[in-house]
């Protein structure tokens, strides 16, 4: 039988319930009003004036302002259809009155701008009324591959700055300077495909930063980039190009690195080791395209134990023209300067996933030799993870018989991952 269809019911809500709903919500306390305001786009942030008399000025004392250009429209796209004018103007406009009535009896939480630099003067008169603020967290994206210039600022600006990103600025021959007396509580700092400019040494100098990122950066200046900071936890350096070198100096409390270079890059080998070698207080590593002779330990006077390392991630190393007998043997040497080393974890390592040439012949048989280069003691590894996405010419089954025969205390995890080349 079927079952009747329920009835709608008309229900009559007053203005009155209507207004204490509204109250309800409008009575919470502007601190909590202000963290809901911290996860709107600016635009809907000041359209909240138009709620209520109680919100009718929240939106100017809001500790997060939060201006992106894709907000309004622009992208690539209408760039090519040339309506990007008319975009920008509206922009322009909102981002300029915003920084104008913002309240700046307090300091603001955070600043962040996403924009290009359609109008180079607008957009550095954002920054620097940004930076009046005197915010805890600066997030500045230029959205275009040429980079522009961070102006001149007062230090005192940043006595309560804690977080900087910076992406596609040219840091000129300030910023070092910087960093070192005007920013006494910074923790976090990101700096992406930023150029350090100038024609005197580059150093990046804190006591209280305790984590770095430098992704495609650049440094022609001719002198090394120099980084001191004893409270540095956590360490990122992917690519970019450093024709002097880099310097880590006092990394006594680092846990964690990664390290990335590419064929392509300007660090040379002696630059790499000495990289490694400063980070022997980690806990963690990962390296990116380090190749058998960086991690050849022979004199073992100019290359540290790693006393605290617990995990190495090695991601598309030993790729260069050695021999798989000779790849190991620098692996293992590495692997024993980690006495405590717990699991290792191979990812597109040793071999190429494909073949160099059209013209090369496959091997249909392989020989697995009995013995096979020396065993090296690792105690306390018991985890070996190789991560791979084709096993081209028996290549992989030849590498995990001779890390079983090398590493005889370890069990080996095998996982396939498809591997998207770019």
């Amino acid at each position: 039988m079927m079952q009747p269809e329920p009835t709608t019911k008309c229900i009559r809500v007053s203005s009155l319930d209507a207004v204490s709903a509204v109250d309800r919500f409008s009575a919470l306390p502007d601190g909590l009003i202000h963290t809901v305001l911290s996860f709107l786009p600016a635009p809907e942030v000041v359209r909240t004036c138009l709620l209520s008399r109680r919100w009718r000025s929240l939106w100017r004392s809001a500790p997060c302002i939060n201006l992106d250009e894709r907000d309004f429209g622009i992208s690539i796209m209408i760039i090519r259809d040339g309506t990007l004018e008319e975009k920008w103007a509206r922009f322009e406009d909102f981002a300029t009155n915003l920084l104008l009535f913002h309240d700046n009896t307090s300091s603001l939480g955070e600043f962040r701008l996403s924009s290009r630099a359609y109008n180079q003067r607008h957009v550095d008169r954002w920054i620097r009324r940004g930076i009046e603020y005197c915010p805890s967290v600066l997030n500045i994206q230029i959205l275009e591959h040429h980079r522009f210039k961070l102006p001149p600022v007062v230090g005192l600006n940043f006595h309560h700055l804690k977080m900087l990103c910076l992406h596609s600025v040219d840091l000129g021959s300030h910023f070092a300077g910087l960093l070192c007396s005007a920013c006494p509580v910074m923790e976090d700092l990101k700096l992406g495909n930023c150029e350090f400019s100038g024609n005197s040494s580059q150093v990046i100098t804190s006591r209280t930063l305790k984590k770095l990122e430098l992704e495609c950066c650049l440094n022609k200046t001719g002198y090394p980039l120099v980084i001191t900071a004893p409270s540095l936890a956590y360490l990122c350096l992917c690519y970019g190009c450093y024709e002097a070198g880099i310097s880590l100096c006092k990394m006594d409390s680092l846990v964690g690195a990664e390290i990335y270079v590419t064929e392509y890059e300007t660090l040379s080998e002696q630059t790499e080791r000495e990289l490694l070698c400063s980070l022997y207080n980690v806990t963690s590593l990962k390296l990116m395209g380090f190749e058998v002779e960086v991690m050849l330990n022979d004199e073992s006077d100019k290359f540290p134990v790693f006393p605290n390392m617990r995990t190495l991630d090695l991601h598309s190393c030993f790729l260069d023209e050695y021999e798989l007998y000779d790849k190991l043997e620098a692996l293992g040497s590495f692997l024993q300067s980690a006495p405590c080393l717990e699991k290792l974890i191979l990812q597109y390592c040793m071999f190429y996933s494909f073949s160099d040439s059209e013209w090369e012949i496959e091997r249909k048989s392989i020989t697995l030799h009995r013995q096979y280069g020396k065993t090296f003691q690792c105690q306390k590894l018991k985890l070996i993870e190789v991560i791979y996405d084709h096993d081209h010419d028996h290549r992989l089954i030849e590498l995990l018989w001779s890390l079983g025969r090398r590493l005889p205390e370890a069990s080996i995890k095998l996982k396939k991952i498809k591997r998207f080349l770019t």
